[in-house]
């Protein structure tokens, strides 16, 4: 970027797919990650547009609920100071919130957010669903003892950001659950290969879960970081 700021998109949260009218599919992502990879960025001093599911922490903005059991005055000064970083920041963030969070949706935000600015980073830690349904209309009936919902698999939208956005450095997630650690690290790198990435960031749930949040970075023809 200009005078070493960089422009950076960052996407973030779990994407959702209608069953019927009132139920959806989604997946456990809070957008914690993102928000985070976001105030980062912010803090070096890039412009960011982050991109981020209805239901997902937004950067900055997810501290500010006051904590009431907090002594009031140790709030204050919590809350002074994270509106004074907020002022600070806020000309070089561009938050770009999906109305639905449709698989869909965020494969259009995401290109136009590529196509509008020379972006430098795309950093896409967004849980995107592999399989949605076909919606039906209306309230699907709650008296069956049994429901059978037809998934049908959707599109990699990470496999097209480099056609959109060829000098793009690309970053994905690997996101597996109770796998070994040799068997994660492979699949990141597999994940490199097909999505034409420059950095897989992969993690396991049973870590997140357990409290130790454990990043592996990714890179083909570079040792694991």
């Amino acid at each position: 970027g200009d005078g070493g700021v960089m422009k950076v998109v960052v996407t973030g949260g779990g994407t959702s797919a209608p069953i019927d009218d009132v139920r959806v599919v989604t997946n456990v992502s809070t957008g914690r990650t993102a928000a985070a990879i976001s105030e980062a960025c912010l803090g070096l001093g890039d412009e960011v547009w982050h991109i981020h599911t209805p239901l997902a922490e937004p950067p900055l903005l997810r501290f500010a609920r006051c904590d009431l059991n907090a002594d009031p005055t140790v709030e204050r000064e919590r809350l002074d100071a994270l509106r004074r970083r907020w002022l600070a920041e806020r000309d070089r963030l561009h938050l770009v919130p999906l109305k639905t969070g449709s698989v869909a949706e965020y494969s259009q935000a995401l290109r136009d957010a590529l196509s509008a600015d020379a972006i430098d980073v795309a950093i896409l830690p967004m849980a995107v669903s592999d399989y949605e349904p076909e919606p039906r209309a209306g309230k699907i009936s709650s008296k069956l003892d049994d429901l059978s919902i037809a998934l049908r698999r959707t599109p990699k939208v990470i496999r097209s950001v480099r056609d959109w956005a060829p000098s793009v450095y690309l970053v994905g997630f690997k996101l597996l659950s109770g796998v070994p650690t040799e068997e994660l690290i492979q699949r990141a790198h597999d994940a490199c290969q097909l999505n034409r990435a420059d950095l897989t960031v992969a993690n396991d749930l049973k870590d997140v879960q357990a409290g130790r949040h454990t990043l592996h970075l990714v890179r083909p023809g570079h040792p694991t970081e």
